[in-house]
């Protein structure tokens, strides 16, 4: 089990296990669509609470994803997603997934590749 934020991860199920005890509703959010559930048994509430920066549609936000998630775009290997995250250490999120050029060794070529799997959030 791998938690990328494991402080988001412990509040969501310390307010889902809240919710559950006093009958309410489970909210989350799953990528860009809101999720509400009913917890009716201790077996509704979620043992673990799971982030991701991929959305919905198969985009990964490049201005959030970790190394490991970066590595699952075509042409971007350790090196480039190391880059990735430095470059956003040293500089800031992306205003725009065009931006992602500006990555030493991220030319036009790899950002064809991966043009329409990412987005800026």
């Amino acid at each position: 089990m791998k938690f990328e934020n494991k402080g988001k991860a412990i509040i969501a199920a310390a307010v889902a296990a809240a919710a559950f005890c006093a009958g309410a509703v489970i909210e989350h959010f799953e990528g860009e669509t809101f999720i509400e559930e009913t917890a009716t048994t201790a077996n509704d509430i979620p043992s673990y609470v799971e982030y991701s920066n991929h959305f919905t549609d198969g985009r990964l936000n490049i201005n959030a994803a970790t190394e490991e998630e970066l590595m699952e775009l075509d042409g971007i290997g350790e090196k480039l997603a190391e880059r990735i995250v430095n470059y956003r250490a040293e500089h800031g999120v992306f205003a725009q997934k065009e931006g992602i050029m500006l990555v030493p060794g991220i030319g036009d070529s790899v950002y064809e590749n991966i043009k329409d799997k990412i987005t800026v959030q």
